[in-house]
């Protein structure tokens, strides 16, 4: 039994790994018992963060050449580390055995107090298979606007998918107060605006040159540098994690690992309407499917061509027209062309969002 936190960004380079991995410390250095899954798939960032390389992954555990307890990295600064890479990859595509190999792995783990999963940026079903199985959902933006964009995309998809309980954003790499209350309030009032789903805020974590002395010494800021400022945050998150702690049920890593591969099971089934009207779960035949997406084309085919018959009509009576008449009028100057004013660029965010949405 576990608390189970996903963390994740709509976009890379927010220090989403950072912050997975000196959370897990953190947590760990009031004595509790943490495991951190390395879900990204580059696999890259902890290796960096911990100048730790290891040879084995989680393909190892799902293929049934070596145990989970083969692969993982034990007591790393009091932590220990479960590294994902190819094995992330090939979640989504898990025969019923391997699935079953895989579940029957985590069994045999030892009971940990959180179990941390720092996922991969952006939107994949992996991502999503993660966070619509966890506890709770840390999502990691910065005050930029294109952050803010792919973070609140991150949270349309999960609203797609009804995801109930309230998402936790951290804001990171912040230079200012202000400009974070500003990013997360303009972030807030666009998803109440648009989405159903629920945001909170969880913290921040200041922007702290010595962030980059401790990536560049491959030691966690944490462990290296306790009292910056970077690491003040960290303590302060954690106490509110902690807290919200006291409110929630523990969840089986087996019934985690469950609702993740089924998750996975049926996002990658054609057949099946994952997010139907009212609730009801589309069972339609394939071979139905298809002949009404058939008869769909042919209907749009047919419209298209309806409208080009026209279209293709209205040039040459057009062409007719410019072969009979004389538009150039002689002897008059030239008129001067004057460029229209550019157009002024919003820096709201919420217009430029809609401006966004609308383009596609």
């Amino acid at each position: 039994m576990a608390r189970i936190i996903t963390i994740t960004s709509g976009k890379g380079g927010v220090g989403k790994t950072s912050i997975s991995l000196n959370l897990s410390l953190s947590l760990a250095s009031k004595g509790f018992k943490v495991c951190l899954f390395d879900a990204d798939l580059g696999l890259a960032n902890v290796n960096i963060l911990t100048g730790i390389y290891p040879d084995k992954d989680l393909e190892s555990v799902i293929s049934g050449q070596l145990g989970l307890n083969d692969v993982i990295i034990k007591n790393y600064q009091g932590i220990d580390i479960i590294p994902g890479s190819s094995g992330v990859e090939k979640l989504a595509n898990l025969t019923r055995t391997q699935t079953g190999t895989l579940i029957n792995a985590f069994l045999d783990l030892n009971e940990y107090d959180y179990f941390i999963f720092d996922t991969s940026a952006g939107i994949s079903s992996q991502v999503i298979s993660f966070c619509m199985a966890s506890h709770q959902i840390i999502l990691v933006a910065t005050c930029e606007p294109t952050s803010l964009t792919d973070a609140y995309s991150m949270l349309k998809v999960l609203s797609k998918y009804e995801y109930k309980r309230p998402v936790r954003i951290v804001i990171n790499q912040v230079k200012s107060g202000k400009s974070a209350k500003r990013a997360y309030a303009k972030l807030k009032d666009t998803v109440k605006k648009f989405l159903s789903i629920k945001i909170e805020p969880l913290g921040i974590v200041a922007s702290d040159k010595n962030v980059r002395a401790a990536v560049i010494s491959q030691t966690p800021f944490f462990m290296l540098f306790p009292d910056t400022i970077a690491s003040r945050c960290i303590k302060a998150i954690t106490k509110k994690l902690i807290d919200k702690a006291r409110h929630t049920v523990d969840l089986p890593l087996e019934l985690f690992w469950d609702k993740c591969l089924s998750f996975l099971e049926n996002y990658n089934r054609p057949e099946i309407d994952l997010i139907p009207e009212k609730g009801v779960t589309s069972t339609k035949a394939p071979a139905e499917e298809n002949k009404e997406k058939d008869l769909n084309i042919k209907k749009e085919l047919s419209q298209i061509e309806s409208k080009l018959s026209t279209l293709i009509k209205d040039v040459g009576d057009i062409k007719q027209f410019l072969d009979t008449h004389e538009f150039i009028e002689k002897n008059r100057p030239e008129k001067k062309i004057v460029p229209p004013e550019p157009e002024e660029i919003s820096l709201d965010f919420e217009s430029w969002l809609n401006k966004k949405n609308k383009a596609f």
